[in-house]
């Protein structure tokens, strides 16, 4: 593909397609508040296992000249990954998955505020209209929720939409930062924090239900894939566009959680619907855009 942008856009819309099904994995869990994290633990290893096997296979001879490229804006982007993945799972085990993802869905804001603060990016009409229409979205969906029984998990949701959108910024910083081991060093930096915390709680432990190790490790495998995809298209787009049209992952995660045949069977209500479907229609025009204004002109 010549045009950069437009691949760009397929690989963030393909990596939140594959992360829309983790939201759905996490609630299969058994005892899923008991298991938090021993289940990090080992979706953390499989993360860093998956994005640093996809680095050697592209990279061979030159693998070990990518470390020399972690600096300052890598740690700090591995962290805020590793704490965007710790707040998604608390929040999947408090709250709903349309909750949860919903929240997320404020990722963009964040994005845009920090990507205009910290890079100086400039927005576009059209994604600033799209934004607006993202949030238009959020408001439908959590209209007349509940919030008494939500609000914990709906911070959590929030924190991670915040850290994830922090994460871009500062992958986005520096072209020459690297955009997959970032986050294959977040899945270490996983494994390190989560070892330390059930060492020093004696009522934590890594010995965990067969299913949920299962679960733990084809999790981390989509999430690692997911963030391939995502770290591959980064470096063709803007921090504030980035990140909307990963909310593909809210849409069709919320869909996967309904759908029976999985067996979470979570039923949106009306407004959860339609906020969906406002959200969905705003990365549907942000694609649309995007071709339009990048197209290759044909002489």
């Amino acid at each position: 593909m010549k045009n950069k942008y437009l691949l760009g856009f397929t690989l963030v819309c393909a990596s939140g397609i594959v992360w829309s099904f983790g939201s759905t994995i996490v609630r299969l869990m058994e005892d899923a508040e008991s298991y938090r994290i021993p289940y990090l633990f080992f979706r953390g290893f499989a993360v860093c296992t998956t994005i640093t096997l996809f680095i050697f296979l592209r990279d061979r001879k030159s693998f070990l000249a990518n470390f020399k490229r972690i600096d300052r804006w890598a740690v700090s982007g591995a962290i805020l990954l590793m704490l965007s993945m710790f707040g998604f799972i608390y929040a999947l085990t408090i709250t709903t998955v349309a909750i949860t993802l919903l929240m997320m869905a404020l990722a963009p804001l964040f994005s845009a505020l920090f990507g205009y603060l910290l890079l100086a990016e400039k927005l576009s009409r059209t994604t600033i209209i799209n934004m607006a229409i993202v949030l238009l979205g959020v408001v439908v969906m959590v209209w007349n929720v509940d919030s008494s029984n939500t609000i914990i998990g709906a911070l959590f949701g929030m924190f991670t939409a915040f850290c994830f959108a922090m994460y871009t910024i500062t992958i986005r910083h520096n072209p020459e930062t690297p955009k997959l081991l970032t986050p294959a060093l977040s899945g270490l930096m996983g494994i390190v924090v989560t070892c330390v915390l059930v060492l020093a709680n004696n009522e934590l432990t890594f010995d965990i239900p067969k299913i949920n190790m299962q679960l733990s490790v084809f999790h981390g495998v989509i999430v690692g894939a997911g963030l391939v995809l995502y770290g591959l298209g980064a470096k063709y787009l803007p921090s504030a566009e980035l990140v909307l049209l990963s909310l593909l992952e809210v849409v069709v995660g919320i869909f996967w959680a309904w759908l029976p045949i999985i067996g979470i069977n979570e039923v949106p209500d009306l407004n959860t619907l339609i906020g969906g479907l406002i959200i969905l229609s705003a990365i549907t025009i942000q694609g649309l855009a995007t071709r339009k204004q990048h197209a290759p002109i044909v002489h």
